[in-house]
């Protein structure tokens, strides 16, 4: 019997809303003073909400915002006006003057795309009652993207596929859902690689479709997807147990010995050893913290945490003490 624990695989699941001001039909943001007045809004109604504009923020500390899926590039080219507004434990972030006035977002661990849903549209309420938002009866809200007209939303998944794409299977997945009005994307959204075999899936399209509708269909597709990826994995396992084992203990070797380590080779690593942990070739006290250790070993990232880090060489050294003693600590003899 295979355990069908998704969230082995589901690392993260996200809703973004999109909003404009109804007094900028053009939705050109480096147009707009009234960023200042949402940040406002939401600060007031949440006490435990900080806002800082993007211009002030030093340049390290804006690229490991993006590394962390916080921020967007299109937020960042729009420092002039642009705010971000997040919520103290960084799981809900609002960006102000982004391809959209509004994109407000929130983040949760494992298959929770209802929860962050709730997080996300609680602000974009908050934001109604004192903005006049550009809508209308027929369309909906009205965005910068044709794909987010109508309710103006986003719920994705992140999710770990290395059994589907060692075998080639993800292409013919990636065709199968354009049918379902869903799109596979790398980690970093659209046009970016799959690094360490992660992977978003999230709604196509908005238009004709209800909120409920979006999360109710990404969802179940997620739980589909996962679920196949969990038999390979097991199948995979079951065919050639001895290359997989020899595979995931390399990548343990090297991770946990080595003293210098770059971001791609060390993300690739962490991807062996997330598919021998969800395989119980090798018992680790929190898969969460291995999840983790995917986006904080990011350049941007550790510049932030450590002064040393932006040499690239005493960067790759910091990384790999750092990930050699996490995963010490998290392996259970």
């Amino acid at each position: 019997m295979i355990d069908f624990d998704i969230n082995t695989v589901v690392v993260s699941s996200r809703v973004r809303i999109a909003r404009n001001l109804e007094s900028a039909m053009t939705f050109d943001a480096s147009e707009r003073r009234a960023f200042d007045t949402v940040a406002d809004t939401i600060v007031r109604r949440n006490k435990d909400f900080v806002a800082e504009r993007v211009s002030a923020l030093a340049p390290k500390m804006a690229k490991a915002l993006f590394e962390q899926h916080l921020i967007s590039k299109e937020l960042l080219e729009n420092k002039v006006n642009s705010w971000i507004v997040a919520r103290k434990d960084n799981k809900v972030c609002v960006m102000l003057g982004e391809e959209d006035h509004i994109r407000i977002q929130s983040i949760h661990r494992g298959m929770e795309l209802r929860r962050a849903f709730g997080d996300s549209k609680k602000i974009a309420d908050d934001i109604a009652v004192e903005h006049r938002l550009a809508f209308r009866d027929d369309f909906g809200y009205l965005t910068s993207c044709p794909t987010n007209l109508g309710c103006g939303m986003r719920a994705s998944v992140m999710i770990f596929l290395p059994a589907l794409t060692m075998t080639n299977q993800i292409s013919d997945i990636v065709d199968m859902l354009r049918d379902e009005r869903i799109t596979v994307r790398g980690v970093y959204g659209e046009g970016s690689e799959a690094g360490g075999y992660m992977y978003q899936i999230s709604n196509q399209a908005c238009l004709g479709m209800s909120e409920q509708s979006i999360i109710e269909n990404v969802e179940s597709i997620a739980i589909q997807i996962a679920k196949m990826e969990i038999e390979l994995q097991q199948k995979l396992f079951t065919d050639d147990p001895e290359w997989i084992i020899d595979q995931v203990y390399r990548s343990w070797g090297i991770l946990t010995n080595v003293l210098m380590l770059a971001t791609s080779e060390a993300v690739d690593h962490l991807a062996m050893l997330k598919l021998g942990a969800c395989l119980g070739i090798i018992g680790l006290k929190n898969n969460r913290v291995l999840d983790d250790l995917f986006f904080t070993i990011q350049p941007a990232t550790m510049v932030t945490q450590d002064d040393r880090a932006a040499s690239v060489r005493e960067r790759d050294k910091i990384r790999a003490a750092k990930i050699a003693q996490d995963l010490r600590a998290l392996r259970i003899k």
